[in-house]
Parts: structure tokens; C-alpha cells; sequence
């Protein structure tokens, strides 16, 4: 598999074996990350990788937190709720995609919506969750760092075998990754990447989503 394969093969995977993945291999696919680029170098991420009991107890204080209804309290600004209407109608058909492919009527199966919902705060099953995270308050720009060195995390698994969903669900509830993780107060919580092997007979992942023309986004100035 070349790079531009492996850019258009990846997908956000949501279901995943119960297979574990060993602490050797995902070393090994940060250690191929760390050569993402970063602004004069300065390579601002962090991560918490998160296996075994330890990914099961945070799991079950998000998920809690989740049915409790307790308020998102994001680290940053997240998407703001006057998305342009062509960001708009993307997240909409996105939504729609994922709701047919797992059979929910979201007005009516409440029950199954927030299984659904959930299932983000126990990382999909997913064997590895990465909490990726930087310092607080160094700018802007650190974001366009941390998304370089998420595309490569998720690239350099496909050559293990792994399949990935990044998410920054999960980070409207930084205080308790702070609080389960023991991670200080100056860390912000930017997203989380789950890692494990794909379940291949999940509908869930036989979902694809539609990409805009390269015209659709892209003007050439000569």
C-alpha cells in the first residue's frame, strides 16, 4: 500500500475486534509519528496511551458522565453552532449515513441513539485509546501541528493492521481524563484516537463517506 492508497483507504472504523494490540506496536506507530511536521519544530503533543483496566475505568466515568447529562466543558473552542450551511449539510448527511447504516430512527429510538452516543465514550470497543494533549495557551497554530501528527498516527497503523477513528467527543469531559489519568492542570485535552483491529462484518465499517471535487474546494491561480 502506497501513501495516496493508504489516504484514500482509511476510514473512521467505529467497531472493533476483541483482540488486543501489544504496547510494542503502538510504540512503534508513534515512533513513526513523531516525524510529523510542526511549526519551527517545536513538536507540542503529548499522549496518553490507555490499555486494559485502566482504559475500561475511564470509559465507564465518560459514559457516566454522558448519562448524567453533565455539561461539555471542551479545553477550546469547538465547532460553534453557526456552522456555514455547507459545513452545516456535511455534519447533517454525515449523521444521516452513520444512523442508516446502524438502523436508528434518532426521533423515535432513544434508547439506541444513546447507545450510539456511548459508544464514543468507550472508544468503540477499540483495544487502545491515545489522549492526545499539548500545553495550554501557546496559540492557535498548535492545532494545525496536533492534526498533522494525528493523520500520521492513523496512516502508520494501516501498516500494522490496525484501523483508527479520531474523536474529540471525548474532550468535552477534560477534567475527568485529567482526574482518571492523573494529568495536571496545564495539559489541555485536545482529542482521542481509538486503535485496535477492524471488525470486517460491522455495517458500521462498510460505511464511506462522500468526499467534495478537488474543483469544489481548490481555485489555480497562474
Amino acid at each position: 500500500m502506497n501513501v495516496s492508497e493508504a489516504i484514500k483507504w482509511r476510514f473512521s472504523t467505529r467497531a472493533y475486534l476483541d483482540k488486543p494490540v501489544g504496547k510494542e506496536t503502538v510504540y512503534k506507530i508513534l515512533d513513526i509519528a513523531r516525524f510529523s511536521p510542526s511549526g519551527h519544530n517545536i513538536q507540542p503533543w503529548e499522549v496518553a496511551v490507555v490499555m486494559g483496566k485502566k482504559k475500561q475505568e475511564l470509559a465507564e466515568r465518560l459514559m457516566e458522565a454522558v448519562k448524567n447529562r453533565e455539561p461539555r466543558k471542551y479545553d477550546y473552542e469547538h465547532y460553534t453552532k453557526q456552522l456555514p450551511e455547507k459545513l452545516k449539510e456535511r455534519f447533517n448527511t454525515c449523521n444521516a449515513i452513520v444512523f442508516d447504516a446502524k438502523k436508528i430512527d434518532p426521533k423515535k429510538d432513544k434508547d439506541k441513539l444513546l447507545e450510539h452516543i456511548l459508544q464514543n465514550f468507550k472508544f468503540f470497543d477499540a483495544p487502545v485509546e491515545l489522549i492526545v494533549m499539548t500545553e495550554r495557551g501557546i496559540g492557535e497554530a498548535v492545532f494545525l501541528d496536533l492534526g498533522m501528527f494525528a493523520q500520521s498516527i492513523m496512516l502508520a497503523a494501516l501498516e500494522f493492521g490496525l484501523a483508527s477513528c479520531p474523536k474529540t467527543s471525548i474532550a468535552m469531559y477534560p477534567d475527568i481524563i485529567r482526574e482518571v489519568l492523573g494529568i495536571p492542570q496545564n495539559k489541555m485535552i485536545v482529542y482521542g484516537i481509538s486503535l485496535g483491529y477492524p471488525d470486517p462484518s460491522a455495517p458500521i465499517n462498510k460505511v464511506r463517506m462522500p468526499r467534495d471535487k478537488v474543483e469544489d474546494f481548490a481555485v489555480f491561480y497562474e
